[in-house]
């Protein structure tokens, strides 16, 4: 069984493993023959506000990423800065959400050396379960349409009052780009029982090894997803951890 790890961090706090994102990132999406998304900036490598999560293989080093960028009212988030000129009301649509606690899922990639492997559902799910973690309530993405199911599983409808019914002629002629919000984080009414229950795992015990199917391949997924350093938070989740030992012992 293959090995994968997931580990979460904000951007600063490691440098080397962020500057590696943003350089295998740039290369999938020259591979593409796409080079103006607006997330393609090294702008976010020294804003705490930029959370990551890579996949790590033993053998091929980082083979996928996706960032989740906390909204501010200063910085606009890489949506509206896409999109925003095509549709001015993404601006008004996105600040009504600011002060709630707003993040958007973007830069979500995976390496071709290990293309369909499932990587980018494991990574979808992750920044979803992380977004409590960092007081994100609401979550938005613009993603390709036939990468669309990924957000939906994790709970993502469309936001068809933008748009042509959310969709948007981007990044280049021959794609076609959805707009999609994440109403609530906490309780997650769009996904799947199934899915929920996965993702509360997450956020339960944000370290922990689970058995993974995502694309037919079965996985040894460890994940390392504490993204709190408060004390008291983590004290939290040490009494949650060593109780839930006592009683599988």
């Amino acid at each position: 069984m293959e090995k994968i790890t997931l580990k979460a961090f904000r951007a600063p706090n490691n440098p080397s493993l962020a500057a590696e994102f943003l350089q295998e990132h740039r290369r999938v999406l020259e591979d593409f023959g796409i080079a103006n998304v607006t997330t393609n900036s090294e702008s976010w490598l020294k804003d705490p506000n930029a959370c990551l999560i890579v996949a790590l293989h033993d053998d091929l080093g980082m083979v996928g990423g996706i960032r989740l960028q906390i909204a501010t009212h200063e910085e606009p988030l890489p949506m509206e800065s896409a999109i925003g000129k095509l549709d001015p009301r993404i601006k008004t649509e996105l600040d009504s959400m600011v002060e709630e606690g707003l993040g958007e899922v973007c830069s979500l990639w995976n390496a071709n050396r290990y293309a369909q492997k499932g990587v980018t559902v494991l990574l979808s799910q992750a920044v979803t379960a992380m977004a409590t973690m960092v007081s994100v309530r609401r979550m938005v993405c613009l993603v390709a349409t036939y990468t669309q199911r990924h957000p939906k599983r994790n709970g993502f409808i469309v936001m068809e009052e933008i748009g042509d019914k959310g969709t948007f002629i981007y990044p280049i002629p021959t794609i076609t780009a959805v707009a999609m919000l994440n109403p609530d984080t906490m309780l997650l009414p769009h996904a799947s029982m199934e899915q929920r229950q996965l993702l509360y795992s997450l956020r339960l015990r944000p370290r922990q090894v689970r058995s993974e199917v995502p694309a037919n391949q079965e996985f040894e997924v460890h994940y390392d997803m504490q993204m709190n350093e408060n004390t008291i938070d983590l004290h939290a989740y040490q009494n949650i951890e060593a109780e839930r030992l006592r009683h599988s012992a």
